[in-house]
């Protein structure tokens, strides 16, 4: 008997915040405490998405207004479901909800060496805009990609 999940794709909802940070914590390189993440998502809670196989968040964005355009403050899929189409859906989804308040550009920071990330971002249209240096904790370089929407 074979059982197959729909996927979807939603706002996320108070519901969501534990999973949201479950999947934060567990994709992304970060001091983001679950406090700091709840926080965000309670300030910008139009620009949260998930993604959910058989009701279980397995990845999700979140953007966020920074200086008057919108930002990705975080994107994860989960690894045993990434490469297929998810994060890619998300960054659409909020990108359209930015477009629809009135935003024109959206900005994001990868870290330097997350060549997955860089590659991804690329791919949906992002583009270089400039470095930050010692932006994570670690004191890794942060580079800055924004797109036009």
């Amino acid at each position: 008997m074979v059982i197959e999940y729909e996927v979807q794709i939603r706002k996320a909802t108070e519901a969501d915040l534990r999973d949201i940070v479950r999947v934060w914590k567990g994709n992304i390189r970060t001091i983001n405490t679950s406090s700091d993440i709840a926080d965000l998502y309670h300030s910008f809670e139009r620009y949260f998405f998930v993604v959910t196989l058989a009701d279980r968040v397995i990845g999700f964005v979140g953007g966020a207004i920074r200086r008057g355009h919108g930002h990705i403050s975080g994107l994860a899929v989960d690894k045993g479901y990434r490469m297929k189409g998810m994060g890619k859906r998300l960054l659409k989804l909020v990108d359209h909800e930015f477009r629809a308040a009135g935003f024109d550009k959206v900005t994001l920071e990868v870290r330097k060496s997350n060549w997955g990330a860089i590659r991804f971002y690329k791919k949906q249209g992002y583009k270089r805009a400039y470095l930050i240096k010692g932006y994570y904790a670690d004191g890794e370089y942060a580079i800055v990609y924004e797109k036009k929407i």
